[in-house]
């Protein structure tokens, strides 16, 4: 395990150079199965993610419709925290015997049986509130396997940071594009032809990006279910891969260790964390802070996330490579810092409309630093192996979310919305940048480009 961290730290010190590169040198160092799967992942991101969010949007509103109490939404997610801790050990296996596509593939399977059901109980008129946080339980368990998979196959793809970055970037722009799709069309459908014409849409949606991604991934690329070992993997990871689908008791402890002790990653994954889980819970609070719980009201919470993913995008490309890419992943910690503060100020700004969107649109700008955030803790987490490290995140992840949601439930029973959100981004959001400063003065690596 020494040498690996060792092999680590001369990989990220490779960018230490001067040369910078453009986005097409990048995009021509992959080979071209792989620019096919690339391109495959990035238009399946934003079919899978713009669905994601319609059907998230759709759930926050039948449960304030359902309800009539803004404490819902935070419930809504909670139901949803739990599955990555449950079936941590389950994702690990997964991961670990099958190829990382598979895994995707069926994982959308999951999610688009979770949409129709939900479809047919509203069309039925028998659903309850139970029902869906049930709903949003099963879906986010075929997520707890999505999240892994997906970025067990960005590593596999990606050799250095750079190209690490690049490749998240392509999919931060895809999945803000998504929430353009997805919100703003989402908004717009819910209140015009109903939340039961919205489900279906989302169910249909789900059924392309699965026939779209066993087209490319079964058919042209010819994925094995069985997993095989890429160049993105560490050693001992691929040594397990077709082996046995658990790992032994002292290979899981050295695995948490190593992703969670403030001697070795625990700063940056805490940084990571605090990140993940301040937009999750700043979600919780979107829909009621924006629509005061009235559903004819969902076209400023659709609008609002629009101009924010559509200014995210920009901000994806410019940070995905060349001279912009490397002055952002140099200064991650600050525009992640100045992200949070102007998402402050869009919360208070929430009774004016025109203010806040555009607010919400100079948060999106800013949200290059959360994609460099994301890559230099993945690049560190490599020695452990991408997927594993990401579920054992969801296993934290889970729980932090679980008790974050209902702590803002509890407060929102007290509280005003504009106080609980601006009061988690300031805490959290800030905090996110901070512990990436420390984590960065602490490590016996070097910054990237520093």
């Amino acid at each position: 395990m020494a040498s690996a961290w060792g092999d680590g730290g001369k990989e990220r010190m490779v960018e230490t150079s001067t040369e910078v590169r453009t986005r097409s040198e990048i995009w021509k160092d992959f080979e071209p199965s792989e620019r096919r799967e690339v391109a495959t992942v990035v238009v399946s991101t934003l079919q899978s993610q713009s669905t994601s969010a319609l059907l998230l949007l759709l759930l926050s509103l039948l449960a304030l419709d359902v309800t009539g109490s803004p404490a819902s939404v935070p419930l809504v997610v909670a139901a949803g925290a739990l599955p990555a801790l449950l079936l941590v050990r389950w994702v690990r296996s997964v991961n670990r015997l099958l190829d990382h596509r598979w895994v995707m593939l069926l994982s959308d399977v999951g999610a688009f049986t979770v949409a129709l059901v939900l479809y047919l109980l509203v069309r039925g008129g028998g659903l309850q509130a139970w029902h869906i946080y049930v709903g949003m339980f099963l879906f986010s368990s075929f997520g707890a396997f999505y999240l892994p998979a997906m970025r067990g196959w960005v590593a596999d793809q990606a050799v250095g940071l750079e190209q690490l970055t690049w490749l998240n970037a392509m999919l931060s722009v895809s999945t803000q594009a998504s929430v353009v799709v997805g919100w703003a069309l989402g908004g717009a459908l819910a209140s015009t032809v109903g939340i039961a014409a919205s489900l279906v849409i989302c169910a249909l949606s789900y059924a392309f990006g699965i026939g779209l991604q066993f087209v490319v991934f079964v058919l042209v690329n010819r994925a094995t279910v069985r997993k095989v070992a890429k160049h993105g993997e560490s050693s001992g990871e691929a040594a397990e891969v077709g082996l046995r689908a658990t790992a032994s008791p002292q290979a899981d402890s050295g695995a948490w260790r190593n992703v969670f002790s403030p001697r070795l990653l625990g700063l940056f994954t805490a940084s990571l964390l605090l990140m993940e889980l301040t937009h999750t819970l700043a979600f919780s609070m979107f829909v009621p802070l924006l629509t005061e719980g009235a559903p004819d009201r969902s076209w400023i919470a659709g609008t609002a996330n629009a101009c924010f993913a559509l200014t995210a995008m920009v901000s994806g490309v410019l940070a995905s490579g060349g001279a912009v890419g490397r002055w952002a992943r140099r200064r991650a910690p600050h525009i992640v810092i100045m992200g949070f503060c102007v998402q402050a100020l869009f919360g208070l700004s929430a009774g004016h409309a025109v203010l806040a969107i555009g607010l919400y649109a100079v948060v999106g700008l800013l949200s290059g630093g959360d994609a460099a955030l994301q890559s230099e803790v993945q690049d560190r987490w490599r020695p452990v192996g991408s997927a594993q490290a990401f579920a054992l995140f969801g296993a934290v992840q889970g729980p932090a979310q679980l008790i974050g949601s209902l702590v803002v439930a509890f407060l929102l029973l007290h509280l005003p919305v504009t106080a609980v959100y601006v009061g988690t981004i300031l805490t959290l959001g800030v905090g996110a940048g901070l512990f990436l400063l420390l984590a960065r003065v602490r490590t016996a690596s070097p910054a990237p480009e520093s």
